[in-house]
């Protein structure tokens, strides 16, 4: 075989490699495994979908600060706020650490962030009935963001 058709052979096994790669399900494994279809869709790439999550995160971490700090409750909800502040800093780490390729730093930096979340739907559940049913959506939100924090925990997992 001529040095031309081998290289043709390399190029076309690449190709073949590629979109079998392509079809390849990074969320199967995952806690949530619908969660992080959803956000990953269908990207076979862990760095890409552990970004895209984290973005979400961050977005959805300032909704819920927002929300937190127009209900108005120091005590409890304040919490919240404090730990919502505590969060987004981790997401901003956690992009930093992805883009520096420090996977030990970024999977410290997202355990912190589903801790965040889980101290504010505990601090809001000692208020008593009164606060919980106030911050109901916030609890909602929390649990969803808790979930999305362990989904991109798990990708980060798969990074090399």
């Amino acid at each position: 075989m001529g040095g031309k058709q081998l290289v043709l052979v390399f190029v076309a096994a690449a190709m073949v490699l590629e979109g079998e790669a392509e079809g390849v399900d990074i969320c199967e494994k995952a806690d949530d495994v619908p969660l992080c279809r959803s956000y990953v869709k269908g990207s076979s790439d862990p760095r890409a979908a552990i970004k895209k999550t984290i973005e979400q995160l961050l977005s959805e971490t300032k909704r819920a600060k927002t929300s937190s700090m127009k209900m108005g409750e120091p005590n409890f909800i304040g919490a919240c706020t404090e730990n919502y502040d505590s969060a987004i800093d981790d997401l901003q780490n956690s992009l930093l650490s992805l883009e520096k390729n420090d996977k030990a730093s970024l999977q410290s930096s997202l355990s912190g962030v589903a801790t965040f979340y889980v101290t504010c739907t505990d601090t809001v559940s000692e208020g008593g009935v009164r606060i919980m049913k106030k911050a109901k959506k916030l609890v909602k939100k929390d649990s969803k963001m808790q979930r999305l924090a362990g989904t991109s925990l798990y990708l980060a997992s798969l990074l090399n």
